[in-house]
């Protein structure tokens, strides 16, 4: 419980400070959104890349991991979606951000030292092998989705080039493919971009969170409080427990890997759902309440599940 606590509670500080930054006008709305992109497309992509071209591969247990964690993320995808559309009556890019939100978790900013602080340097590998994919998959599926909900008309082949090029230009996935590629040269970085990467990254967390909690700034975000609660509920609950099933049961895991895997499942809605949508301006107060709530709510969750896995 403390560990859990000493995470997600200076995250909901943050969250606070960004908040109040832009309600009593020391940052602006214009500026709350400089801070978003300056995250997305400098201090995210410079923490993915440096931790993508220092490792050396995935083993076979690595790759088992993020073959649990991803099958069950794609099914609960497509339950979000079903769900979105039956329930909430969304368009095909809402249903979209619905199925981000459901699946595509905090595990950078606080799965790492969560799981560090579990189970030591043990527990890296198999998370790093999640966080390896997770934005390339749940992104790039997103933004597919979204960019042929949104085609306005256009014809297939129109409709998959754009796409196509949104991926392409798009900082996080530009980030993962380049570092995954360097990685596997077996290069070592040049020091001085090392120390530069490692400055820029080490403010990848804190920014993204003081962004989210600036975008708050006048939303209302009680207005999308039982799609919310129902996206938050998805996230916190079930991805963890078709997670833990697949990793324990189907892929027949090593403990370790299956509380990895499992934590990694249970972390609360990104930032980058947030950071998504308001690119596409588009399911904004949604991804906000989201974050908050499943945010919050995770302090309850992540102390069960790591009370269960750890004993």
């Amino acid at each position: 419980m403390e560990a859990t606590l000493t995470v997600v509670l200076p995250v909901f500080g943050l969250l606070a400070v960004g908040w109040a930054v832009a309600r009593f006008g020391i940052v602006d709305e214009k500026g709350a959104r400089g801070v978003g992109q300056v995250v997305l497309h400098v201090l995210i992509p410079a923490l993915l890349f440096r931790s993508l071209a220092t490792e050396r591969g995935l083993g076979p247990n690595e790759l088992k991991v993020a073959g649990a964690f991803f099958m069950g993320a794609l099914l609960l995808y497509g339950v979000g979606m079903l769900t979105a559309r039956r329930f909430f009556a969304a368009r095909l890019d809402g249903q979209a951000f619905m199925g981000m939100s459901v699946t595509f978790g905090n595990t950078v900013q606080m799965g790492i030292p969560l799981v560090v602080l579990a189970y030591g340097s043990k527990g890296e590998a198999p998370l790093l092998a999640i966080i390896t994919f997770h934005s390339l998959v749940l992104i790039s599926l997103t933004t597919v989705l979204v960019e042929i909900g949104q085609n306005r008309g256009r014809g297939p082949l129109a409709t998959l080039r754009q796409s196509v090029a949104a991926l392409a230009t798009h900082p996080i996935i530009i980030a993962i493919v380049a570092g995954i590629a360097w990685g596997l040269t077996g290069l070592t970085l040049p020091v001085i971009l090392d120390r530069f990467l490692m400055l820029a990254g080490g403010g990848a967390g804190p920014m993204a969170l003081l962004a989210l909690g600036a975008g708050l700034n006048g939303m209302q975000i009680a207005g999308d409080l039982r799609e919310s609660i129902v996206v938050s509920a998805m996230k916190l609950v079930a991805l963890p427990l078709i997670v833990w099933l697949l990793a324990r049961h189907l892929f027949a895991l090593p403990p370790l890997e299956v509380a990895v895997a499992t934590i990694a499942a249970a972390m609360p809605t990104g930032a980058n759902v947030f950071i998504l949508a308001r690119r596409y301006d588009l399911y904004l107060r949604r991804a906000a309440s989201t974050v908050l709530i499943s945010t919050v709510g995770s302090v309850v969750t992540i102390s069960v599940i790591l009370t269960l896995l750890t004993g």
